[in-house]
């Protein structure tokens, strides 16, 4: 009788751990077409190590469903510089997260981010192991510095400033790295990993985080209930983007708003009344001129 209950205790707190998950869905793709090698096994390593390194760790202390996980890609394209023999690695790092519309079966992408500066060493036989307080490795540093970008934007999307906790965790991560002095981590270029946790950390730019709120939570999340609306909020938070461009033109966070949403943005205007086209088509051409194209069709 006691092994009975002993077994089905056991078998239901199985059944419970098994319908909670980490925090992230992470698909990694590594690009080696540019190596010469013909230890492919060891890329073939590498990208199952850190796919388990970012599947795996326990980055909250929140409890996510399986259906909840954040899906994620990682591209990491190989360059020339790369060094299997000796474990070293020159590349970039494209990282793309999503998250899905209330009431619809679409996925919003939250964040395109192309990072060119992605340099590490790996070695199949060390694991892959992160301590936030301490600069271990700039592999597994930068891989979690973004795990926490991707978590900062998804909350923000669902609250507003919900993202606070992790874009602390980010500044700490930024901090412990710069005092390594490892590579990708100072403010040389702008459009790197420092000037991502300084954005959303400057409180001249809070604008594109209340933006994200507005945009995603009360405005996509809308159109199954009311497009109208929808539409109309997702334009006030390009309005307050447009504020932030002011204060900081070509802010990383912005550009890589548009790299994420200029797409999507024609579709949802593309619906609306001539009037909210052209306002919309003027504010966009001026804050993202790559798109101009795209956006002056709008206001025709």
């Amino acid at each position: 009788m006691w092994f009975n209950k002993f077994l089905i205790l056991t078998l239901s707190f199985a059944i419970a751990c098994s319908t909670l998950a980490q925090e992230l869905n992470a698909n990694i793709i590594i690009n080696d077409v540019q190596v010469q090698t013909q230890e492919r096994q060891v890329i073939q390593q590498l990208r199952n190590a850190i796919a388990n390194f970012m599947n795996t760790t326990r980055w909250t202390n929140d409890n996510y469903k399986q259906h909840e996980r954040i899906k994620c890609n990682i591209l990491i394209t190989l360059t020339g510089g790369t060094d299997l023999v000796n474990g070293r690695y020159t590349a970039n790092v494209q990282i793309q997260s999503s998250r899905p519309v209330y009431g619809s079966n679409y996925e919003t992408v939250l964040l395109t981010f192309f990072d060119r500066n992605f340099n590490f060493e790996f070695f199949p036989s060390q694991p892959l192991i992160f301590t936030e307080n301490l600069f271990s490795t700039n592999l597994t540093t930068t891989l979690a510095y973004y795990a926490y970008t991707i978590l900062a934007l998804d909350a923000d999307s669902f609250a507003p400033q919900g993202g606070n906790a992790y874009i602390e965790r980010m500044l700490n991560i930024l901090n412990n790295s710069q005092q390594a002095n490892a590579q990708g981590w100072n403010n040389s270029d702008t459009r790197n990993r420092y000037f991502i946790a300084e954005n959303l950390n400057n409180p001249q730019l809070s604008g594109y985080r209340e933006a994200l709120y507005l945009y995603h939570r009360k405005g996509l999340d809308y159109f199954a209930e009311n497009a109208e609306a929808g539409r109309k909020n997702i334009l006030e938070a390009i309005k307050k983007i447009a504020q932030v461009n002011q204060v900081r033109p070509n802010a990383v966070m912005v550009n890589a708003f548009f790299d994420s949403k200029a797409e999507e943005i024609v579709n949802i205007f593309s619906q609306a009344d001539v009037a909210t086209r052209k306002e919309a088509a003027t504010i966009l051409t001026s804050i993202d001129p790559t798109n101009a194209n795209r956006y002056q069709a709008l206001g025709r």
